[in-house]
């Protein structure tokens, strides 16, 4: 669910410091007024972030013909699943 902001809409609010942050569905109208002081507000344009899909499941993939690999330590990558590539992956030495 995102975090909308809300700010007075002709004046600066004391009790919420300018700016109101509000959980709500993406299908919720705007709210009119502020739920801590009670001013009218406007919906402000805010910064947005996003987390798109799963992890990667290591055998859906090779089914689908990757490859993947896991990290084993330092500079090393032993493969999960699927068939191409080598089986172990070393970083060279700088």
């Amino acid at each position: 669910m995102p975090i909308y902001e809300y700010e007075p809409e002709d004046r600066d609010c004391f009790l919420c410091e300018g700016v109101v942050e509000v959980m709500q569905g993406v299908g919720e109208e705007a709210l009119k007024y502020c739920p801590t002081c009670g001013l009218s507000v406007n919906r402000i344009i805010s910064r947005a972030s996003f987390k798109v899909g799963k992890g990667v499941d290591a055998e859906k993939a090779a089914a689908k013909g990757f490859s993947t690999w896991k990290k084993a330590g330092k500079g090393v990558w032993e493969k999960v699943a699927g068939e191409n590539g080598p089986d172990v992956i070393h970083k060279p030495a700088d």
